[in-house]
């Protein structure tokens, strides 16, 4: 039992009930954040590390105002969260006055004072208290013990020791340098991410989400299994834009898993298919789940270069979610929507039309000038005449743009956290040189064997993965993983689009599956038989990145004859692979026709030419076999009734 309650106490917490005066702060404070944001995001000069500051401090403020210190705390009031929002102020304001002093020291040369040693102390341990809050004890666990290498590490022996650093050698190195709190993940997230969830906020606060189900419902919303192809289609177009797993979950799927329970599907299977759905979209550009600003930063790759690279195999994903979907509604005869329910496509854009205007000029600007920010900033403007056009009264539309700001706001504050504690392990590996003994004790681990190194990485990011966000995955697989499959002569792009596969993925990978978690709450069925079956709907996410870490064709790096060859290979794969696990296609299936339609797959998913040429000929073979049995069926007579 004592045991049992200490994993309570230092459990994530959950939201607070806000009353009036916390309810002002919070809203006062998160827009005042975005509104700065967004106004550097446009242009407007403001010293980066001021602004640094400015936005760690609201995110851990927004941290412990929003959310209880564990699960047994009381939702209401807390002094102890207003102290430490307060205390997180304090600090980065600290820091913002005495930036004019700091500029002028030597960085590592010039001693820092003991208030500044104190100051950075206190928001060291404030991140991790925020971390711990929102996230959970596993990565504060993580952060300590490489926080505790990098002060005992000289006294280890072997490959692992290092020099050994000062506390002020620490502190500098952490908080005062741009390699670690205030290093390229948190620039990313201030700078970059925050732009498009204040995006995504200001889009469904205008009525988004509901065009994008409207848009799909139009499109499949008559077909077999209407209700969960809906799903598919809208969490897809959503999750592109708003790049988080969990927000698509519970903004789409309110509506879409009640709907595909009504038309038949069982919970499990509804809360399944939203969560692969929504999982995908940190997949698909133009957005990927924030990962790929990232990207752009690490490996200096443009991010049009990112995007274009990472179209088709997303498009594959949802492909086979799809298909997933389609056999499934075969298979178990379920029926379409009705006509009422399902708009037409031309009624839809002729209502809507003006929801394309940002959407057209968001994926116009992150591909062609090269500044996503901007891009990000401009579409935000370009809401604003959405706005004036839905509500007439001027209260109302003031009153929709602060929630919309309020709401991307304090929807990073996870994001905040997670990449402001990515920094601290990023700056002790750098400090500690870290990164390159981890890269070799992971292919030493797999005896040098290169299939092996590359599972091994799987599994770190997956593990790393459980509970964060996508951004936060993929800043610290960055820098522990990617060397390691670089070392093995991977390309940059595709080692480094891996891991944002395998970082989006944990979103659904069991036991901590956040996507799964979210869809059961809505769909009221247990979250690991969702995670898993989700898993299983999503199984292509996990062999893609295999593939195109040997064949970059799927990326689009290579002759069009190989690109053509490649990706016909891996979509006919896609379709024999769902077909035998969902046990449909023309006809239903037994063990048998499955099984072969299994080995037609296994060989087709592997892109080699004879492999390639021998499962396209199995499938096309099989394909024949299942339509003479189904014209079979069809002019076999009906029994007379005895």
């Amino acid at each position: 039992m004592g045991f049992l309650k200490l994993l309570k106490v230092v459990a994530p917490g959950t939201s607070r009930r806000l009353d009036l005066p916390e309810r002002a702060v919070v809203h006062t404070l998160s827009v005042f954040s975005a509104v700065l944001l967004l106004a550097i995001s446009f242009g407007w000069y403001v010293n980066r590390e001021i602004a640094l500051y400015l936005f760690l401090g609201a995110v851990l403020a927004l941290a412990f105002l929003t959310t209880t210190g564990n699960p047994m705390r009381p939702k209401n009031r807390s002094y102890w969260s207003w102290a430490l929002a307060l205390l997180a102020l304090i600090s980065c304001g600290y820091f913002i006055a005495m930036r004019p002093v700091h500029e002028l020291r030597l960085p590592m040369i010039d001693e820092l004072s003991p208030l500044d040693i104190a100051a950075s102390i206190v928001l060291i341990v404030l991140v991790l208290e925020a971390t711990r809050r929102c996230i959970g004890i596993t990565l504060v666990a993580l952060v300590l013990i490489f926080l505790a290498y990098a002060v005992f590490g000289d006294r280890l022996s072997g490959a692992f020791a290092h020099r050994g650093f000062s506390t002020q050698e620490i502190i500098d190195h952490l908080v005062f340098s741009t390699n670690g709190l205030f290093g390229p993940a948190l620039d990313v997230a201030a700078f970059l991410v925050l732009v498009f969830v204040v995006f995504g906020a200001l889009l469904d606060r205008f009525g988004g989400a509901d065009f994008f189900y409207d848009v799909a419902n139009s499109l499949v919303g008559r077909q077999v299994g209407g209700a969960s192809k809906v799903a598919t289609v809208s969490s897809g177009l959503y999750g592109s834009i708003s790049g988080s797993p969990t927000a698509d979950v519970v903004t789409t799927g309110s509506f879409s898993i009640p709907l595909m329970i009504r038309t038949g599907m069982s919970p499990t299977h509804a809360g399944a298919i939203e969560s692969a759905a929504s999982t995908g979209g940190a997949l698909l550009p133009p957005v990927m789940g924030s990962a790929a600003f990232l990207m752009t930063d690490f490996t200096g790759i443009p991010y049009a270069t990112i995007a274009i690279s990472a179209l088709i195999p997303a498009l594959l994903y949802y492909l086979s979610v799809f298909l997933a979907v389609h056999f499934r509604a075969h298979r178990e005869g379920m029926k379409p929507m009705s006509v009422g329910e399902t708009p037409s496509l031309v009624a839809v854009l002729r209502r809507d039309w003006l929801y394309l205007v940002p959407i057209g000029l968001l994926v116009w600007g992150v591909l062609s000038l090269n500044r996503p920010a901007f891009a990000g900033a401009i579409a935000c403007a370009s809401l604003i005449p959405l706005v004036i056009l839905r509500e007439k009264s001027p209260i109302a539309i003031v009153r929709a743009v602060l929630s919309g700001l309020s709401d991307g706001m304090r929807g990073m504050v996870g994001v905040g956290v997670a990449c402001a504690i990515a920094g601290l392990v990023v700056g002790t590996l750098s400090m500690t040189d870290l990164t390159g003994k981890i890269s070799s004790g992971l292919f030493s681990m797999s005896s040098g064997s290169p299939i092996l190194t590359i599972l091994t990485a799987a599994v770190v990011v997956i593990v790393l993965g459980m509970g964060m966000p996508t951004p936060a995955v993929y800043a610290l697989s960055a820098v522990l993983a990617a060397p390691a499959l670089i070392s093995l002569g991977i390309d940059v792009l595709p080692a480094h689009l891996f891991i944002v596969y395998f970082a989006s993925m944990s979103a659904i990978t069991p036991p901590v599956a956040v996507a799964a978690f979210a869809a059961a709450s809505i769909a009221k069925a247990n979250p690991i038989k969702i995670a898993a079956l989700a898993c299983r709907v999503a199984m292509v996410a996990f062999i893609l990145p295999f593939i195109f870490m040997y064949h970059p064709a799927l990326i689009l790096d290579g002759t069009v004859a190989a690109i053509v060859t490649t990706v016909g290979s891996i979509a006919l794969a896609v379709v024999s692979l769902n077909a035998a696990l969902e046990g449909y296609f023309l006809i239903r299936l037994d063990m048998v026709r499955r099984g072969l339609l299994l080995v037609a797959g296994a060989l087709l998913i592997v892109p080699e030419h004879m492999t390639s040429i021998v499962g396209a000929i199995c499938f096309v073979a099989i394909t024949a076999w299942l339509w003479s049995s189904r014209r079979a069926l069809r002019l076999s007579p009906i029994p007379s009734p005895a």
